[in-house]
């Protein structure tokens, strides 16, 4: 899908959602685990600006996942961005979706970023300390 069309998908839905009374949050996409020897490919910023412009237009809080995890991802490396990988103990080449470990870190990723930029939920979001120091230093 071009960036334009998920953009006019993206505020289209964001406003349905709005018009049933929802009051929603925007968060841009968790990056993908590829390579290009030893620096982090990314192929979704431009749909990461489109969701981020979305969230400004409409006035909402937003989530900046893909570049959170862009920064996590480029410090730990590729031998350790794959123990994320959903087929790890496997074939190990889904660079896209997460098994069990990458929930942990890349959702605490998340929460963290409710309870900065979502005040009316952060009381609901239980602090990680340890983990989240374990993401700002770029470790396991």
């Amino acid at each position: 899908m071009d960036t334009a069309t998920f953009a006019a998908n993206l505020e289209g839905l964001t406003k349905i959602v709005q018009n049933a009374g929802c009051s929603p949050i925007l968060v841009t996409s968790l990056c993908r685990r590829t390579f290009t020897g030893s620096t982090l490919t990314d192929i979704l910023a431009p749909y990461s600006d489109q969701t981020i412009a979305i969230a400004k237009k409409l006035g909402l809080p937003l989530l900046p996942l893909l570049a959170d995890c862009r920064a996590y991802v480029q410090k730990l490396g590729k031998g350790n961005a794959q123990q994320f990988n959903f087929d790890y103990d496997t074939t190990n080449k889904d660079t896209t979706h997460l098994n069990a470990l990458g929930w942990k870190y890349f959702g605490r990723m998340v929460a963290d970023e409710v309870k900065k930029n979502v005040p009316a939920l952060a009381a609901n979001i239980k602090a990680d300390d340890a983990l989240s120091a374990k993401i700002a230093a770029g470790t396991l």
